[in-house]
């Protein structure tokens, strides 16, 4: 099965990860389309995304205000996946809270928790429910 598109939460899975950038070089190479979704007000995401140097390598940000829902909910992802015209088996979300990732894989959607923004009582129940884990991108390029 080919990944089409990937859907990263900015807050919690991308900003301030080491080799992240990396990641998405690579996954944009391969053609993957990726969203951001966030719970900052749409100026503040990008800003967030030009400062990391990531804001090339997404298709677009969808913010909470936009959606009517937090990014961490399960309708954040379904409008998220339209936008980029795919579905939930070619989809993965990169998260980095356990509500976040309850909540993708309640959609039917396969998660990616990103280690980071949990303590580590939430990382471990997230490592036990997530289909895929990063706990480093740049081991995840391994």
């Amino acid at each position: 099965m080919r990944l089409q598109s990937a859907i990263f939460s900015i807050e919690d899975a991308l900003v301030g990860h080491e080799g992240v950038d990396k990641v998405l070089s690579i996954l944009k190479m391969e053609g993957v389309w990726m969203y951001a979704v966030t719970d900052l007000p749409r100026a503040a995401a990008e800003q967030a995304l030009r400062d990391a140097g990531l804001s090339d390598y997404f298709r677009g940000v969808l913010t909470a205000q936009e959606a009517d829902c937090a990014a961490s909910d399960a309708r954040m992802y379904e409008k998220a996946m339209r936008r980029l015209r795919s579905t939930p088996r070619d989809t993965v979300v990169f998260v980095g809270r356990m509500e976040a990732l309850e909540h993708a894989k309640a959609a039917g959607l396969r998660v990616a928790a990103v280690k980071g923004a949990a303590d580590a009582d939430e990382w471990a129940a997230m490592c036990s429910a997530a289909g895929e884990i990063v706990e480093d991108y740049l081991d995840f390029l391994s």
